[in-house]
């Protein structure tokens, strides 16, 4: 399996930032509609992994992550939105499905259980857009590679791969079935930490080029 560091991306833009700042943590995601089918998915691995103590995901906060910005001035917000919109605009809506479920790991063992996304091409098109045009706003993407997926449930620490995990993983990919998903837009989020959880506040719905989706579907059927 992968092992992946606490976090894909880093933030460069606000090494010399005021006291006195506003600063909103944010991210990029595509949201995930509807939720059932991962859901259920997620249901059979509660049943099937009880014995592991795991932080479960809230189902209605389901998302593929594209681009974490970290602590954002909200002076910059309006410049991030107006760069992201001009290139996702440009990007024609395409379809992708469910993947079977992995956990990231570190030398310590089980840190992320995840659900893998069968991604086309064109997904990651678009997160290569997407790290071109918020750049020159000092955003950069760390090295590791991009690896799109729907976190379920995080590890409590201290906990060991086992044969038995492996097994059920292995168990779970092998009677994968998903629907086909439309990815129309990406969403960028305020995103708060509490004690019970995180909380997600959609700060603007940056929609794809549908025009292009349905030139396509109709050239297809000439």
């Amino acid at each position: 399996m992968k092992q992946l560091p606490d976090s894909f991306y880093v933030n460069l833009i606000h090494e010399n930032r005021k006291p006195d700042m506003t600063m909103i943590r944010t991210f990029l995601a595509l949201p995930l509609e509807p939720v059932l089918p991962a859901y259920e998915k997620m249901q059979l691995l509660q049943k099937q992994l009880g014995s592991y103590r795991i932080k479960w995901v809230n189902s209605g906060q389901f998302h593929l992550t594209f681009f974490f910005f970290g602590e954002v001035d909200a002076q910059v917000i309006p410049s991030l939105v107006n760069r992201l919109q001009i290139a996702i605009k440009q990007t024609a809506c395409f379809s992708y499905s469910l993947a079977g479920p992995g956990i990231f790991r570190d030398r310590c063992g089980p840190r992320v259980l995840w659900l893998g996304i069968e991604a086309p091409a064109a997904l990651y098109e678009l997160k290569k857009t997407v790290d071109h045009s918020v750049a020159p706003l000092g955003f950069r993407p760390e090295g590791n590679e991009f690896h799109p997926h729907i976190t379920l449930g995080r590890f409590l620490p201290g906990q060991k791969m086992t044969p038995s995990l492996e097994k059920i993983l292995e168990q779970a990919k092998a009677r994968q079935t998903s629907p086909q998903y439309s990815a129309k837009h990406l969403i960028l989020f305020k995103s708060e930490l509490f004690p019970t959880g995180p909380r997600y506040t959609p700060l603007a719905r940056l929609d794809m080029d549908i025009r292009a989706d349905l030139e396509k579907k109709q050239n297809l059927t000439l």
